[in-house]
Order: structure tokens, then sequence, then C-alpha cells
């Protein structure tokens, strides 16, 4: 009935600790870790068994060690090859408007949630892209990875670790539809400062604790996308202007607003 207790692995503690760390959201999807030196003084373990752990994390899909970069924490909802969604979505341009209802649900509320949970980190970090974002701009240049990188910093700012996990999945899904649709967008010249605009009232938004604000932006800023895709595609079915937004936002933070 009873077994003998074995005294724990240490290759194995040094894996239930990055879990804790990823379960509780001090570590992020696109994380860079310090080095194997480095890591092995701050958790005291020799080489070998970090080491051991580190190919463990890989194989079960937590981090991805690259040669020249690093060790980078992966999402953990991250499928490894490409999807039957991610084809369908490249393949199909009614998809495409699909995706972007599923980010207008998915941004909506991660900007909300951010508004209401970000703390002064998170408020520098989606600054700092904010400013990348802006100085692309000036220079006249689409950047889909600083928008990415924007959207997934939101998302992290929620501080809820599934939904941060969720958005580096989606824009790692969308990656190759993200770049396509930015390039039949920014065919107008314009459209590149509209959504510059866009992301800046969304940060201010977010800065400011306005939940409602926030998740509004977000919202306006995904149906703009799609407006102009429509357009640019020569759809002739534009979104409705009375969206009803009561199924994103909780009743009960209605009723407190």
């Amino acid at each position: 009935m009873f077994k003998k207790i074995t005294q724990k692995k240490i290759s194995d503690e040094v894996i239930d600790q990055f879990k804790n760390l990823l379960s509780r959201g001090k570590l992020k999807p696109g994380d860079k870790l310090p080095s194997e030196r480095e890591l092995s003084e701050l958790t005291g373990v020799s080489r070998p068994p970090l080491r051991e752990a580190l190919n463990a994390l890989q194989a079960m899909g937590f981090i991805e060690i690259q040669p020249r970069t690093g060790i980078i924490v992966k999402s953990i909802t991250e499928k490894p090859v490409e999807t039957p969604i991610s084809r369908l979505i490249a393949e199909d341009i009614d998809k495409v408007f699909e995706a972007l209802e599923v980010r207008r649900a998915m941004e909506g509320w991660s900007a909300y949630l951010a508004a209401k949970r970000a703390n002064r980190k998170d408020i520098e970090r989606i600054e700092e892209i904010i400013h990348k974002d802006q100085a692309n701009l000036k220079k006249n240049r689409d950047d889909a990875k600083t928008d990415a990188d924007l959207h997934v910093a939101i998302s992290t700012a929620t501080h809820n670790t599934i939904l941060s996990h969720l958005m580096a999945t989606w824009y790692s899904l969308l990656w190759d539809t993200q770049k396509l649709s930015r390039k039949k967008i920014f065919t107008k010249k314009e459209n590149l400062k509209m959504i510059c605009d866009q992301h800046l009232k969304l940060f201010e938004a977010i800065k400011n604790k306005d939940p409602e604000a926030a998740s509004r932006e977000a919202r306006m800023h995904i149906e703009f996308v799609e407006n102009e895709l429509k357009k640019i595609i020569g759809e002739e079915s534009p979104l409705p202007q009375d969206i009803d937004s009561s199924w994103i936002i909780p009743q009960s933070e209605q009723e407190k607003a």
C-alpha cells in the first residue's frame, strides 16, 4: 500500500519553480530568461541538472532554446506547427473577417481588464511600445511586430495568465494574415496615422484607468480595420454602427459605471 518516499530530483525542482512562476504570471510569453550560467547562479543549481530541466521544459513546450537569442518563454497555448485554422484563415478572406470578430471580443475585454489592473511597470511597457509606434509613423514605416507587441502587452497588463497566453498564441497564429491585412490597409497612406492615433487613444484610456473607454477604443480600432479591409476588397456589407457591447462588459460592471 505504502511506497518509499524518494528525494525529488533537482531538475524536477527547477521545473516546478518555472511552472509556478508561469502560473503566477511572473513569466510571460516572449520573456527572455537569463543565460544558463546566470540561471545556475540564481538557483544555486549546477549546470548538468539545470540543463536537464531546461531540455525537459523545451520538450514540454514551455520554452524555446535558441542558439543566438537565448531561452524564450513560449505561450502555454501555442501550437508548434501550422494548425488547420491558420491555413483556413490564410486561404479564405471571409475567415479573416471572422478572425477580426474574435479579436474585437478578446481585445475589447483585454483592454477593459488592463485599464482596471495595469500597474506602473505595465504602463511603462505599453508606453515604450507606443513611442516606437509613433516613431514608425514619422518614418512612414509599417511595423507589424510593434503592432502585435502592443496588443500582447495590453493582454499581459490584465494579469490574467490564461488570457495573456491566449493573446500571444492568437497573434502567432495570425502572423501571416496580419501582415497581409496591413499591406492591404496601408495602400491608403492616411491609414497608418489613423491606426497610430487609435493605439494612442487606447493607451491613454488604459493609463487613465478608464475600463469602458479602453474597451470602446479597442473595439473601434478593430471595427476600423474591418471596415477598411471591406472597402479595399470591394465588400458591400459595412459593420452595424450600433453594436451592443453589453455582453462584453459584465452587467455588474455596467451597473457600477
